[in-house]
């Protein structure tokens, strides 16, 4: 599923990076339209015209958290799986084959957690980063780094409108806590487009939602007793301060 707001620039390419895998599985591509002023709207009326596979849903403006809760009132019931895709990044080639068939040989796990490549320039033929491209793969915090069970998704009571950015680290850090049966894997299932523009342009609300996320997350964890331990080796968070130019 995917959020949309002005991403006349991205949306396109990010669909068909994802359009390109419809062998993998039957899929749907929910796109949220968040009340977009730019020619979004038009890419995706053209597109959802000429693929079956995606489903539009025009809404006012009301922020990306509102957006995602809409998207998962639009999850089909017969849905096995639920993966996340930002309008301006991209999903590796072989990404849902690879995560679809480890679920088929571990049916009792929730989700597949896989390690994002932080990116810059593209080769848009390709969909992939161009060879040139200064890249980071890491496990970092990220809902799109996933593969979720739709019926574990389901259980975790949406995002937390209450946040205007990092909805997405609080779900995840939510998800974690429920102590989940998962399984971590080092292959990239995510690319993650570092530019200027896009909702992480303002480096202090980024900042001071996602410091919220932590601290809601330190406070249900105590909720839960000394005895509750976060599951390791999730997230790789130091990568980004031996690579700081990538923060």
């Amino acid at each position: 599923m995917m959020p949309a707001y002005n991403a006349a620039s991205y949306i396109e390419v990010a669909l068909q990076s994802l359009l390109r895998q419809r062998n993998a599985a039957e899929m749907e591509i929910i796109v949220i339209n968040d009340g977009s002023t730019d020619s979004t709207s038009d890419i995706l009326h053209r597109m959802s015209n000429q693929f079956d596979e995606i489903k539009l849903v025009e809404t006012e403006n009301g922020g990306v958290t509102r957006a995602r809760n809409i998207a998962l009132a639009h999850i089909a019931p017969d849905a096995d799986l639920v993966s996340f895709l930002d309008s301006d990044d991209l999903s590796p080639m072989g990404r849902f084959e690879r995560d679809i068939e480890t679920f088929r040989n571990n049916p009792d796990l929730d989700l597949v957690y896989s390690t994002l490549r932080l990116f810059e320039t593209m080769d848009r033929a390709l969909l992939e980063p161009t060879e040139n491209s200064d890249t980071l793969d890491v496990r970092g915090i990220h809902l799109g780094a996933g593969l979720y069970k739709t019926s574990f998704i389901q259980s975790l009571g949406g995002f937390d409108e209450d946040f205007v950015q990092a909805e997405d680290t609080d779900f995840l850090l939510r998800a974690l806590e429920s102590q989940p049966k998962f399984m971590v894997t080092s292959e990239i299932g995510y690319y993650y487009r570092k530019h200027g523009g896009g909702l992480t342009r303002e480096k202090s609300t980024v900042v001071r939602e996602f410091s919220r996320a932590l601290l809601k997350s330190s406070k249900r964890r105590k909720v839960l007793g000394p005895d509750f331990q976060m599951p390791q080796d999730v997230f790789d968070i130091k990568a980004f301060t031996r690579n700081p130019r990538w923060a």
